[in-house]
């Protein structure tokens, strides 16, 4: 008879099952095109670098201010530090170069993997073996942090390992942990410095001796998200101001089409009765939302003091926020910004209340929900990574058959295929972060043309849109019936712009301006658009 694995073993066993089983979904997702136009945006920024660009997106550029609200073309030289000021990702450009498309997919698991085991280190710190071990299967558990993990690469996804190295340093005083991590931090993301400021309140309050370095903290991460917001961010463009805080705290600003991050923070602090309503609206998201990051940890973040020090604030602002993508979805990258308070903070809590481990029935009621996190994770089908599982709707239905997926991407694959690398495309959703390596791409039925460096209007070279995927989530879900009516419309009329049909497979049309006529592409052509205006 086999021996009982050590609490170190299954740490380590359920660090390596998250890592493959999230390996082979991401590659799945992304092979399979479940993944969106974010992963697309955040390669192509990076790939720019590898020819001295760094930070440029042409599909960056179609969601700046100039394009939402000006009606100007996406440009070449558009940097998206003026939408998300994100230096830290610079160091994952040489990944890149040597894994391509597949690099920040497996580089997202890779990270919150580690991310799991360095909060092993710190609750093994304090605790004994096997609570240490539960706490790190509750964060390898935990919808908030599988969520996210299985879907487009996000820069936030640097943050919990950032967090708990900064925390592990604090706690066993090792300076070459807690200088470098400190410094990162902010610069994650524009608004990760308010992370920094929560761990320095911390600090203050639990290790009042070391107040300097708590207060340098604060002013390094509280500093940085001012200078970000109001001084770096508006060099580059005016997104922040006219797109992020109006759409996100629009309701703050009363009709106000434009405002720094200091303005909308003043004009909030200026209403409170809109401030507590936010807190709590809408009560169902909200209730949801906290019952799902609490879930896993039996609730103890709710009661912890420690929790509330260090997620506090990044929490408040997601109840205080708006927007088209939900702040309170759990299976979004804004969980990051909570999770690595919530897992650290339940540590310390339990530090001071292991004789409650000893309870059989605690630990099988902790154990029960870390299952039913996991349950309602699958059930979830987060970011569409289980479509093959998962029905994406149920009424009506939209099941993604996995011999289909399988079938449709090869012939998606091949199509792509015939695009020449230095080209410049259009393309609709799930095709963009396949032909992301390029300087020029932008969303189709969005745009067919862009703006070169000298400001000039030019079309593009290729246009590919996947209208099988769109037919077959429009019968479910509303954005996905517009996109494809505009889609039909647009392609009926681009053969009259000078595009001609090169390839049509399973549904993906490809398209070269001036192209050579193709008789046999263009009559499926045809019949595809005949078939789909009869649905």
């Amino acid at each position: 008879m086999s021996q009982r694995l050590t609490p170190e073993q299954r740490v380590w066993l359920a660090a390596g099952v998250f890592t493959l089983v999230g390996w082979t979904l991401q590659w799945w997702r992304l092979h399979s095109f479940a993944a969106t136009m974010d992963q697309g945006i955040l390669f192509q920024v990076l790939w720019n670098g590898l020819s001295g660009h760094p930070f440029e997106s042409t599909l960056s550029s179609q969601l700046s201010t100039n394009v939402v609200h000006g009606g100007q073309l996406p440009a070449i030289g558009y940097h998206r530090l003026g939408q998300h000021f994100t230096p830290t990702l610079a160091l994952w450009i040489p990944l890149v170069a040597l894994l391509g498309k597949w690099a920040l997919p497996m580089l997202q698991v890779a990270l919150i993997a580690a991310a799991g085991l360095v909060l092993h280190r710190i609750a093994r710190l304090r605790l004994e073996a096997d609570l240490a071990a539960m706490l790190t299967l509750a964060f390898f558990g935990a919808n908030a942090v599988i969520g996210p993990t299985l879907g487009n690469f996000t820069d936030l996804s640097q943050l919990p390992l950032c967090v708990f190295v900064l925390l592990l340093g604090l706690l066993e005083r090792r300076l070459w942990l807690t200088l470098p991590a400190a410094f990162l931090m902010p610069l994650i993301r524009e608004d990760t410095g308010v992370v920094l400021v929560g761990i320095g309140l911390w600090l203050l309050v639990r290790q009042r001796s070391r107040w300097p370095l708590a207060l340098a903290l604060i002013a390094w991460g509280g500093g940085w998200v001012v200078l970000v917001t109001n001084v770096l961010m508006p060099l580059f463009s005016q997104d922040n101001s006219r797109r992020f805080m109006v759409e996100n705290f629009g309701q703050y600003l009363q009709g106000q089409e434009q405002a720094s991050s200091l303005e909308t923070a003043v004009r909030a602090l200026q209403q409170p009765l809109v401030l507590l309503r936010e807190l709590v609206s809408p009560p169902r998201d909200t209730l949801l939302y906290l019952a799902g990051q609490g879930l896993p940890l039996l609730f103890i973040p709710w009661i912890a003091l420690d929790s509330w020090l260090l997620m506090g604030l990044p929490l408040l602002g997601l109840l205080l926020a708006q927007g088209s993508n939900n702040p309170l979805s759990i299976n979004i990258r804004y969980t990051y910004l909570v999770v690595p308070g919530l897992f650290a903070g339940s540590a310390l809590w339990w530090q001071r209340h292991q004789p409650l481990f000893a309870s059989r029935r605690l630990r099988r009621v902790w154990a029960g929900c870390i299952l039913l996190s996991l349950l309602f994770t699958l059930g979830s089908n987060p970011n569409r990574s289980l479509s093959w599982l998962i029905p994406d709707s149920i009424q009506p239905l939209v099941y993604s058959n996995p011999m289909h997926q399988w079938q449709h991407s090869q012939q998606a694959h091949a199509v792509l295929g015939l695009i020449p690398s230095e080209a410049s495309v259009a393309a609709s959703t799930p095709l963009i972060p396949h032909l992301a390596a390029r300087q020029v791409l932008v969303r189709f039925p969005d745009h067919v043309a862009y703006q070169t460096r000298a400001g000039q209007a030019t079309p593009v070279d290729w246009i590919a849109v996947d209208l099988d995927q769109q037919q077959r989530y429009a019968v479910a879900f509303p954005q996905e019936q517009k996109a494809l009516k505009r889609s039909l419309r647009l392609l009926k009329t681009l053969p009259g712009d000078g595009y001609q049909v090169q390839e049509v497979r399973d549904g993906v049309v490809l398209l070269q301006r001036n192209g050579p006529v193709q008789p046999a592409a263009e009559k499926q052509f045809n019949q595809l658009l005949a078939e789909a205006k009869q649905r």
